[in-house]
C-alpha cells in the first residue's frame, strides 16, 4: 500500500523522505560522537608508556561513547519500528518527527559534556533530561499515531498499543528518579541509565521487547501463532 503523502504549506512531503533524514539525522549523529574523542599525542622515549597512561585516562570518555552510541542506536529501532507501521500522516505527526530529531542531535552535546567534565551532577542530569525528552517524544508519537488508529491499520495489535502507551509512564518512574539521584550520587545515575539501555537491547534481541515495555512489538512466536 502507497503511503498517503503531506501538503504543508504547498511543499509536498512524503513519508519515505521523513524517514531519509530521519536515517540521515541519525548517520551524523553517530559520527559526531567518535570526533568527540580527543586523541591523545606523545613523544619522546617513553611515549608508549605515556600513551597508554592517557587512553586509560580516558576511560570515561569511551564509557560515555559506548553509552551514546548504543542509546542512539535503540532509538533508531524505535523510531524505525515506529513508522514502518504508520499508513498515514499529518502534519502532527511531521512536526513531532523533527522535534524528536532535535533531541538526538543534542547528544553529541551531552556525551562530550560527560566526557570532558566527568560523572558529576551537572552532567548527570543534562544527560538525564536529553535522554527523557527522547523516550518521552517517541511515547508522544506513538500515542499520537495509535489514537483513534488514525495513522496506523485497522489490524494494528491492541495489545501492542496497549502496551506502548505505558511506555511514557514507565520511562518517567525511571528516569525522574535516576535524574534525581544525580543531586546525591551522579555515578548511579548513570548506572540507572545504562541499565536502562542495557535492558531494551536484551529483551528486545530476545524478541521480548514488549515485556520491557520499551519497545512493545510481538515476539516472532506469538505472531506465528497468530498466523498458523
Amino acid at each position: 500500500m502507497k503511503l498517503k503523502k503531506v501538503d504543508i504549506s504547498g511543499a509536498v512531503i512524503s513519508p519515505e523522505r521523513l524517514s531519509t533524514l530521519a536515517d540521515g539525522v541519525f548517520a551524523i549523529v553517530m559520527t559526531l560522537l567518535v570526533l568527540e574523542l580527543s586523541v591523545p599525542v606523545v613523544k619522546g622515549l617513553s611515549s608508549n608508556s605515556e600513551l597508554l597512561h592517557k587512553l586509560v585516562e580516558m576511560w570515561p570518555e569511551f564509557l560515555i561513547y559506548g553509552l551514546s552510541f548504543m542509546i542512539l542506536g535503540v532509538f533508531w529501532v524505535i523510531h524505525h519500528s515506529i513508522y514502518a507501521d504508520v499508513k498515514r500522516y499529518d502534519t502532527t505527526l511531521v512536526w513531532l518527527n523533527i522535534l524528536f530529531l532535535m533531541f538526538v542531535s543534542l547528544i553529541p552535546f551531552s556525551t562530550a559534556l560527560v566526557g570532558k567534565n566527568g560523572f558529576i551532577t551537572v552532567t548527570a542530569i543534562i544527560y538525564g533530561i536529553n535522554m527523557l525528552l527522547l523516550f518521552n517524544l517517541g511515547w508522544a508519537t506513538f500515542a499520537f499515531t495509535t489514537g483513534k488508529r488514525r495513522l496506523l491499520g485497522e489490524d494494528y495489535d491492541p495489545k501492542v498499543i496497549k502496551g506502548g502507551k505505558l511506555m511514557g509512564f514507565v520511562y518517567t518512574l525511571i528516569m525522574v528518579p535516576a535524574i534525581g539521584f544525580a543531586f546525591v550520587n551522579p555515578q548511579l545515575s548513570f548506572i540507572i541509565y545504562a541499565l536502562f539501555v542495557l535492558a531494551f537491547i536484551v529483551f528486545t534481541m530476545l524478541g521480548k521487547g514488549e515485556v520491557a515495555l520499551l519497545m512493545p512489538v510481538p515476539s516472532e512466536s506469538e505472531g506465528e501463532g497468530e498466523t498458523g
